[in-house]
């Protein structure tokens, strides 16, 4: 063997072992790569939607695996993987030992396509609506958009209506800019007066009236004329207003009119319309104006002015007093009082200023008569007045009735004369009735019913018996303190003074509440209300009628020394205030019932002969107060008569009272 022959199968050799080794290592490669499958949990992934299927990748974002395909294998646990497919999201997520070596769904989102509009010319204020939803008004609209089929509208107010429709695909980019139509447009422009210079953002377009092509759009229109203010206006042409029409009404250029007046505190008319004189005012130029001051008591002045353009002028007025004849005449002669100065008595002749004036008509005793009066120039004013006298005045005035403020109802009367006390042969008459003539002058409220133990326990809360019985068991002096007390509520002055329980001083002139007096008192019970006085409350018959008061009936006999046989009223004592009918006075229980204080102190001194007694209150002093009428313990002709009389000091369980008050409060003369 020659040494080619050697080299050959040496060579030959190294080829069979390096085969062998090459061989041995594959295997080897092999048996590994089968322990690894053998030893790795493969798990299926299966991508979502269909359509991402073909292009999905799989690849591992961490942890000890490797895919195959569609398949990931793990050595160990939670490695994490990312999917990705063409015109997708892509996703990562954990493979968690549980789901390992089964199949894994994984659902991938789309990815929008992206519109991006806009206009030819761009518009700030187009809308934009899409498939019918108004989306945002903007000149450009940017929006990410599922796949499918789109509609958009484009809605600008100076274009006409544009429509696209186009379809999207996923992770697309639309750029539309459609080229809009613009409106065809009209501006109509006239001016009074014409021939107004017309320009339109800044270019001259003609003298009105002219009519202008414009297409859709904001416009700013200029209109100037000599000796006329310039006139400007923005306007807008759109689809839905594509035509314009003014007529522009010019104003002159003004001219500036000031004032001066005298007197001060009138009222300044410019053309009717009232304006402040201290102020400079802008008036049309080439115009007449009217101007009028007026002050009161002074003759208004009127003037026309006209003024060239931009002329300031100043208005002088001066105006004079305006005066007018007055005569007063008042009757009885009284003091002329005119805006508060005494002027004269009587009568008087004036000329005063034409504005309103106060005049009052005084003279004591008598209502004041106040006038407000205007004179005027050229006409005679007349004040002609009589003087009523203030007695006469409030009589007039006074109510017929009224409720006070404890319910008590009063009447209003207005006496006369009559005759006190009763004749020596009258019988039952007593000595202490003594006859007198009586004048009552003064008008005067009496109370409907006596004082009541529910009006009383306003006053004094510790009575008892029932509230619509009259009050009794009260002394004089108790009695004369609930009409001051009643007084104080209703403001009216008290008609007596009382310090530490006894009786110090009378006010006659006062309005406040008090009792009846003694001859006021007689007067309701036998003359008020009837034709002639009588005896008794009801008449003259000694009979008592039925039901004609509560007093000593047949339900007394043995409970009373006398009683009236063949009566019965239905109480044996106190009955409730207002049961039996009213007197002839409208008063009730003027008979019977419960005996009344009244105002005077008793006496038994005999009046002075052939004397007449004016609004008499009795004594000035006394120990003892008079006491009439009679109650339900009277029983004989002597008590049930109306003269009849008695003295008391202390309380008696059959003696109330009834309260009254003079209609006012000036002396007794005031209703001569």
């Amino acid at each position: 063997m020659n040494a080619f022959e050697q080299g050959l199968a040496q060579a030959r050799a190294r080829q069979r072992r390096l085969f062998v080794g090459l061989l041995v290592a594959f295997g080897v490669v092999c048996l590994g790569v089968a322990a690894i499958l053998i030893s790795a949990s493969g798990t299926s992934i299966r991508v979502l939607p269909a359509d991402a299927r073909d292009s999905a990748t799989l690849e591992v974002a961490s942890g000890f695996a490797f895919t195959v395909e569609n398949i990931v294998y793990g050595f160990a646990a939670g490695p994490v993987i990312t999917v990705r497919a063409e015109g997708f999201r892509e996703k990562s997520l954990t493979i968690t030992p549980e789901q390992q070596g089964g199949t894994l769904d994984v659902t991938l989102e789309e990815i929008p396509g992206r519109l991006i509009a806009t206009t030819d010319p761009g518009q700030p204020n187009t809308r934009w609506i899409l498939n019918g939803d108004f989306l945002t008004v903007a000149e450009v609209l940017e929006r990410e958009l599922e796949p499918g089929s789109y509609r958009l509208r484009i809605d600008n107010p100076f274009f006409e209506l544009e429509d696209l429709t186009f379809e999207v695909e996923r992770a697309q980019e639309y750029e539309l800019a459609p080229q809009l139509t613009p409106i065809a447009g009209q501006l109509d422009l006239s001016s009074s007066p014409d021939g107004a210079r017309v320009t339109v953002d800044g270019v001259f377009a003609g003298e009105t009236p002219v009519r202008l092509e414009r297409s859709g759009g904001s416009y700013e229109i200029t209109i100037e004329k000599e000796d006329f203010v310039t006139v400007t206006e923005s306007v807008m042409l759109t689809r839905a207003n594509p035509v314009i029409e003014r007529n522009y009404r010019l104003k002159p250029v003004s001219a500036t009119l000031s004032f001066s007046v005298e007197p001060s505190g009138g009222q300044l008319l410019l053309n009717g319309r009232q304006i402040d004189p201290s102020g400079a005012h802008d008036v049309s130029a080439n115009s007449t104006h009217r101007v009028t001051y007026a002050v009161d008591g002074y003759s208004a002045e009127t003037r026309e002015v006209t003024l060239k353009a931009r002329e300031a002028r100043r208005v002088a007025f001066k105006l004079k007093p305006e005066l007018g004849d007055v005569e007063i005449y008042a009757g009885p002669s009284a003091e002329i009082l005119v805006d508060g100065k005494k002027l004269g008595e009587g009568s008087l002749t004036l000329a005063l200023k034409a504005l309103p004036h106060r005049i009052e008509l005084r003279k004591p005793g008598y209502r004041s008569v106040t006038r407000t009066i205007r004179p005027s120039k050229g006409r005679k004013t007349v004040v002609r007045e009589t003087l009523v006298p203030e007695a006469v005045a409030r009589l007039a005035e006074a109510p017929r009735s009224y409720r006070n403020s404890v319910g008590m109802e009063l009447l209003l009367f207005q006496p006369g004369n009559f005759v006190m006390g009763a004749p020596r042969h009258q019988k039952g008459q007593r000595a202490n009735e003594f006859l007198k003539e009586v004048q009552l002058k003064r008008s005067f409220y009496a109370a409907r019913h006596e004082v009541t133990n529910g009006q009383y326990a306003r006053f004094r809360t510790d009575r008892a018996g029932a509230a619509d019985e009259p009050v009794v068991s009260v002394s004089w002096i108790e009695a004369a303190s609930f009409s001051n007390w009643l007084s104080e509520q209703e403001g009216l002055s008290p008609f007596y003074r009382i310090e530490n329980g006894r009786l110090t001083a009378v006010n006659t002139q006062a309005e406040g509440y008090r009792l009846l007096s003694e001859a006021e008192w007689e007067w309701l019970a036998r003359k008020a209300g009837k034709p002639a006085q009588t005896i008794f409350p009801w008449g003259d018959e000694s009979v008592v009628p039925p039901l004609s008061g509560n007093i000593a009936d047949e339900s007394a006999n043995g409970v009373t020394r006398f009683y009236v046989a063949n009566y019965t009223d239905g109480y044996a004592k106190l009955a409730p205030v207002g049961k039996f009918k009213a007197e002839a006075s409208g008063l009730y229980d003027l008979t019977g019932n419960v005996s009344e204080w009244v105002h005077d102190f008793y006496s038994l001194a005999p009046p002075p002969a052939q004397s007449v007694h004016i609004d008499p209150l009795g004594p000035g002093f006394g120990d003892t107060h008079v006491i009439k009428g009679a109650s339900w313990r009277s029983g004989t002709r002597t008590l049930l008569r109306a003269a009849y009389r008695d003295g008391l000091a202390d309380r008696r369980d059959d003696v109330g009272f009834r309260i009254g008050r003079y209609l006012h409060g000036a002396n007794s003369a005031a209703e001569n």
